[in-house]
C-alpha cells in the first residue's frame, strides 16, 4: 500500500478504458475521486471517451464524407442512447441527472448538424475529422462531473481547449505549445482548485490559439494528463487501468509475470513503443521532460501501489532485464542492392518515402556491408509501404529489389541494467537458439536499454516465456 502521508498532494487522475466503460464504471470512478478528495488531496480529473466511441465517431465521419445521411442519423441516436443510459445508471440525483441529460442531448444535436454538414458537402477534411472524433470525450466528461456532484463534490467539466491546452494546427496529432499552455492552464485551474472545485477535463482534445478544435492523436488522454500535470506542477499523475501496473511480461503469455514497482521513464518509453500499451509514449516523454512522476494504478485495487515511473532508473544487483514485450503482426521490408554501398543518403530517402505515406517504422536495421536496409512495418501498412518504395526506388541504380515478409513479431528485451553489462545479447540469442527460434533481424540502440529482434509470429509466445524464465523475471525482487 502507498505509505501514509502527513501532507496532501496535488494529483492529476486519468480515467480511460475500464474506468469509463459504462455507467457502473463511471460511478466507481466517482467513488475513487471521492475517497482521495475526502483525504484532502487537490484533484484534476482527465477522462477518455467511453469504450469504442472514438472509433465509431471516426467511422461515422468517414461515412458522412461519402454522403450517408441516414447512417449519420441512426448513429447519433445510438450515441445519445448509450450515454443517456450510462448517465442514468451512474447518477442518482434527479436534478443533476436531468442537467447532464440535457447537456448530452445538446451535444448530440451539435454532432448531428456537423456530420450532416459534412455529408452535404461530401468531403471530410482533417479539421472537420478532429472536430467529430473529439465528441466522445465531450460526452463522458459531463457525465463524470454529474457523478461527482451526485456524491456532493463541486465539479466543473471542461474541454481540453477550455482547460487551456493550446496546440499547433497539425490536425490528427497536434502538438501543445507548452509555454502558452502552461500559462493558460494555470489561469483556469488555479482558481478552481483554490475554491475546492474538482475540474473534469476532456482528454484527447485541445484547440489552437484561434480556438479551432484539435486532437492530440490516439492515446491523447494520457498526453492531456501529462500536459496538465506539468502545467499545474502536480506531485504525481495517476493513470487508472485494468491492470495492477506495468508487468515484466504479458501475463497472458508468461503466467508468472509480476508487477514492476518502479521503473524509469526511458525504460517505460521503450516498453510503450514495443507493445506494452499501458501509457502512451508521448505522455511519458512529456512527463520525463518536466520530471513529473507517473503512477499506473489498478482500477480494481484501490489501495495498491501500482507502478511508479520516475526519472532515474533503479538497477539492483543482478537486475539486468526489467521486462519483455512484443508487437505482433509485423511485416519486414528489405531494400537491397549492391550499389547501395557508400550511398549514405539512401537510408534517409527510404524513411522520407515512408513518412510521406504516413507509415510508422517500428524498427530499422542495416547490414554492415550496407547492401540492404531492413524495416519493420505494421502489417496493415506493409503492402502500401512496399509499393511506395518500389515506385520511388526501383528506377534508380542503387536499389535492386524491395522484398516483403509477413507473419512476424518484434520481441523487445528492456532494462537499464543491460547498459555496460557484457554478454546480455549473447544470452538472449543463446536462449532463442536453444528453443530453435530463428531471428530475422536485430536492432540495439546506443542507450543499451533495449535489444529488439524479429521472429515468426508463431514463435513469439515461446520466445517471451523462455526469456522471462531465463532472466528470472517471475521471481520476487
Amino acid at each position: 500500500m502507498l505509505e501514509p502521508r502527513d501532507w496532501t498532494m496535488k494529483l492529476v487522475m486519468k480515467f480511460g478504458g475500464v474506468g469509463v466503460a459504462d455507467g457502473k464504471s463511471l460511478k466507481r470512478a466517482g467513488g475513487i475521486v471521492s475517497k482521495f478528495r475526502t483525504d484532502g488531496h487537490e484533484l484534476v480529473i482527465v477522462t477518455s471517451a467511453m469504450y469504442n466511441v472514438t472509433n465509431s465517431l471516426l467511422d461515422a465521419a468517414t461515412r458522412a464524407g461519402k454522403g450517408q445521411r441516414e447512417h449519420v442519423k441512426r448513429f447519433v441516436e445510438d450515441v445519445r442512447k448509450r450515454h443517456v443510459d450510462s448517465a442514468q445508471i451512474a447518477i442518482d440525483n434527479e436534478e443533476v441527472l436531468d442537467r447532464v441529460v440535457r447537456t448530452i442531448e445538446s451535444k448530440c444535436d451539435d454532432l448531428k448538424n456537423i456530420l450532416l454538414g459534412i455529408a452535404h458537402i461530401g468531403e471530410l477534411t482533417p479539421r472537420s475529422k478532429d472536430l467529430v472524433i473529439g465528441y466522445g470525450e465531450r460526452f463522458s466528461a459531463p457525465i463524470l462531473q454529474g457523478v461527482l456532484e451526485d456524491l456532493g463534490i463541486e465539479s466543473q467539466s471542461l474541454t481540453g481547449g477550455e482547460a487551456g491546452i493550446v496546440t499547433d494546427d497539425h490536425f490528427g496529432g497536434a502538438e501543445p505549445l507548452m509555454n502558452v499552455t502552461t500559462l493558460e492552464v494555470r489561469q483556469v485551474m488555479d482558481p478552481l482548485l483554490e475554491k475546492g472545485i474538482v475540474p473534469v477535463v476532456s482528454g484527447f482534445i485541445a484547440s489552437t490559439q484561434d480556438g479551432t478544435h484539435t486532437t492530440l492523436g490516439r492515446g491523447g488522454s494520457d498526453f492531456t494528463a501529462s500536459i496538465i500535470g506539468a502545467a499545474i506542477r502536480a506531485d504525481e499523475v495517476w493513470v487508472w487501468k485494468d491492470v495492477d501496473g506495468l508487468m515484466t511480461a504479458n501475463p497472458k503469455i508468461a503466467h508468472d509475470a509480476r508487477m514492476i514497482d518502479r521503473i524509469s521513464f526511458s525504460e517505460a518509453m521503450e516498453l510503450a513503443h514495443f507493445g506494452a500499451q499501458v501509457i502512451h509514449p508521448k505522455a511519458l516523454e512529456s512527463a520525463a521532460r518536466f520530471q513529473l512522476p507517473f503512477r499506473v494504478k489498478s482500477f480494481g485495487k484501490l489501495d495498491g501501489d501500482g507502478t511508479l515511473i520516475v526519472k532515474e532508473a533503479t538497477v539492483k544487483d543482478g537486475d539486468v532485464v526489467k521486462a519483455i514485450t512484443n508487437i505482433d503482426d509485423v511485416d519486414l521490408i528489405t531494400v537491397s542492392g549492391a550499389s547501395m554501398v557508400g550511398t549514405p543518403r539512401l537510408a534517409a530517402r527510404v524513411l522520407e518515402i515512408l513518412t510521406d505515406e504516413d507509415v510508422d517504422v517500428l524498427l530499422i536495421s542495416q547490414s554492415s556491408s550496407e547492401e540492404n536496409i531492413t524495416l519493420a512495418i505494421p502489417k496493415n501498412d506493409g503492402s502500401r509501404a512496399q509499393n511506395a518504395l518500389e515506385l520511388s526506388l526501383l528506377g534508380s541504380k542503387q536499389v535492386r529489389e524491395v522484398s516483403i515478409e509477413a507473419g512476424l513479431s518484434i520481441v523487445a528485451v528492456v532494462g537499464a541494467g543491460m547498459k555496460g553489462t557484457p554478454g546480455v545479447a549473447a544470452r538472449v540469442f543463446a536462449t532463442m537458439a536453444a528453443h530453435n527460434i530463428n531471428i530475422r533481424a536485430i536492432a540495439q540502440g546506443s542507450s543499451e536499454l533495449n535489444i529488439s529482434f524479429i521472429i515468426k509470429k508463431q514463435d513469439a509466445a515461446e520466445a517471451i516465456k523462455a526469456l522471462h524464465n531465463d532472466f528470472k523475471l517471475g521471481e520476487c525482487a
